[in-house]
Parts: structure tokens; sequence; C-alpha cells
């Protein structure tokens, strides 16, 4: 179980590398977290320590089950894999560069 208890982030690679590893996780909904888990997903708590806490124990309690709810490996690398995000930033620079 991976705990990315944040309380400002951008896009964290942490959060990217880890599910890509079939990791679980547990992460604050901060910053650009909560675009990699999509709307209502379990994995996401406000930063709050007792929240904290208590995800942490719910998903302890039933691991296989929690697993299962993170986003798919080739879900995340169709969204955020190298090729896409190099390309989105090759996107913006010409967008800049015809200003």
């Amino acid at each position: 179980l991976v705990v990315v208890p944040s309380r400002a982030e951008a896009m964290p690679y942490i959060v990217l590398e880890a599910l890509a590893a079939g990791m679980p996780m547990i992460a604050t909904a901060v910053g650009g977290i909560p675009e990699i888990f999509g709307d209502g997903s379990p994995a996401l708590i406000r930063p709050d320590p007792v929240e904290l806490a208590s995800k942490i124990g719910m998903a302890v309690k039933d691991m296989d089950a929690y697993r299962k709810a993170m986003p798919q490996a080739d879900e995340l690398k169709a969204h955020f894999g190298s090729d896409v995000m190099a390309a989105e930033i090759e996107k913006a620079y010409f967008a800049a560069l015809s200003k």
C-alpha cells in the first residue's frame, strides 16, 4: 500500500509510477492527483489525518478488493504515458510559438 498524504502537488510521478506497478494507493485529493484517479475514487481523501488513518485501516482489511478499485495500468498509460505527455507538451510549445 502506497500512501501519498500531500497537502499540495502538481502531477506527482510517484502516484503514476506506483499505480503503473500495480500498487494500491491512498492519496490526498490535491493538485493533479484527482485527475489521475477520476471522480469518486476510493483512493482519494481530504488532507485530514483522521480520514487518512480510517482509509488505511479499511484498505488493509481487504487489500485484494481495494487493489481492484485502482485505475488499471493500461488506462493510465493511455492518458499519462510518456508519449501522450510528450505530445501534449509539443502542442503547448507550438501553440505558444504561433502567438
